[in-house]
């Protein structure tokens, strides 16, 4: 393995910063790649995606970091799903491009998110152009993740969507190697780029120690309160009113003490996740948009973890498992993505439903509620996979090794 020290451009367009909401693996890597000795650059965004606002510059340029930060210009959007997006991250890609011509001295490898996908493209060409070896990280496979907020026959939807999948096609073809949040996404670009030096399936998955020391502070939780948590954002994908509609449904029969919180935002659904609560009479409390320190002493706190995905989105393995499993909860799973469903069932830390199955999923909450001990086997079994495949400390060696193993 070439282990010299190496001149690595990180670019992600979405990840969080220090002192910003959230705990992202792009802005830990490009640390902990810093802290072994690689000289490294984070390009990203001017605009915060999860929260639709713009970076505050005072507070970035105040920020002491072990490595180089570039801050693109982007122009900012309001919804996950319009134009204005499009335009945004358009701009975003042409910004970034003139930024890689003007790079005086060529990085020794390129490590890129994906998405967004104009970005990625442009980087991936630059990095071919110039024989840098070229890294793409999937985080989301666009455009099938955006599917189920089109409202036509899956027929339809395909046709519509087959220039941008072509498009996606030829992004990954620029790939040097693979890594991907789940073996799902891997195997989905592996389909068209066989040429690719590795291919590695890493959870996003939490730093243990900074989880463990951030559970300690204190939470005032009602006595005899149940709480069955969501952790993330709001959108087509994720299947938050069916979760309402259970806990309305053990409210009727007598449950009064099971809660539903939810620690999240976003634009247009919040209102109408509480409008729904508010006309079930529903048990809901809606905290907002936490920093990752204080959601984690909360999520510790609750009894149940609700993994709520849509049926139709292309999620796997997301962000909040890795939290969910640190945290030691069972968890209540609707996703349909096989590759999770079976850690659920084979790991034995929850139980699945399907998405929408209101009925389904409050007997899975009363069953849950009722017996103690199949709650503490399964958060056990969750805590033992966090620790066996979660923990950021662990499980991102194999990240730095693609790093280092890369040919100049």
């Amino acid at each position: 393995m070439d282990t010299k020290k190496k001149n690595v451009l990180l670019v992600a367009p979405f990840t969080n910063l220090p002192g910003e909401k959230g705990f992202n693996r792009f802005s830990y890597i490009a640390k902990k790649l810093s802290e072994i000795g690689h000289h490294v650059t984070l390009v990203t965004s001017s605009f915060k995606h999860r929260e639709k606002k713009f970076r505050d510059q005072k507070m970035i340029a105040e920020l002491s970091l072990p490595y180089k930060l570039v801050i693109i210009p982007e122009l900012g959007y309001t919804k996950n799903v319009g134009f204005d997006r499009i335009w945004s991250h358009r701009h975003f890609a042409k910004q970034l491009t003139m930024y890689l011509k003007g790079l005086e001295k060529k990085p020794d490898v390129i490590y890129c998110a994906y998405p967004m996908m104009g970005a990625a493209y442009e980087v991936g060409k630059y990095a071919n152009r110039n024989n840098i070896p070229f890294i793409i990280d999937i985080q989301d496979v666009w455009p099938e993740s955006i599917k189920n907020t089109l409202k036509f026959p899956e027929p339809i939807t395909d046709t519509l969507l087959y220039p941008l999948t072509m498009y996606a096609n030829r992004i990954y073809q620029l790939a040097d190697s693979v890594v991907g949040v789940s073996q799902s996404y891997i195997d989905r670009v592996e389909k068209v780029n066989r040429h690719a030096k590795d291919y590695l399936s890493v959870f996003i998955g939490t730093d243990l120690s900074h989880f463990d020391a951030c559970k300690m502070l204190e939470v005032s939780k009602p006595p005899g309160e149940f709480w069955v948590t969501y952790v993330g954002t709001f959108s087509y994908s994720y299947d938050i009113p069916t979760v309402i509609r259970a806990v309305a449904k053990l409210k009727e029969k007598g449950y009064t003490d099971i809660v539903f919180k939810v620690m999240g935002d976003g634009p247009i659904f919040r209102s109408k996740y509480e409008q729904l609560a508010n006309e079930l009479n529903a048990p809901v409390d809606f905290v907002g948009h936490l920093s990752y320190e204080e959601m984690v002493p909360i999520l510790v706190r609750s009894d149940i973890a609700a993994n709520a995905i849509s049926k139709g989105a292309q999620q796997s393995i997301t962000n909040k498992i890795g939290d969910y499993v640190a945290a030691g909860l069972p968890i209540l799973n609707s996703s349909l993505n096989r590759e999770f469903s079976e850690i659920v069932t084979n790991r034995k830390i929850g139980y699945n439903y399907a998405p929408e199955d209101a009925d389904t999923l409050a007997e899975l909450i009363e069953s849950l509620y009722k017996d103690n001990e199949s709650r503490g086997i399964f958060g056990s079994n969750a805590r033992n996979l966090a620790e066996e495949k979660f923990d950021r400390r662990t499980s991102y060696q194999e990240i730095y090794s693609i790093v280092e193993g890369v040919s100049i």
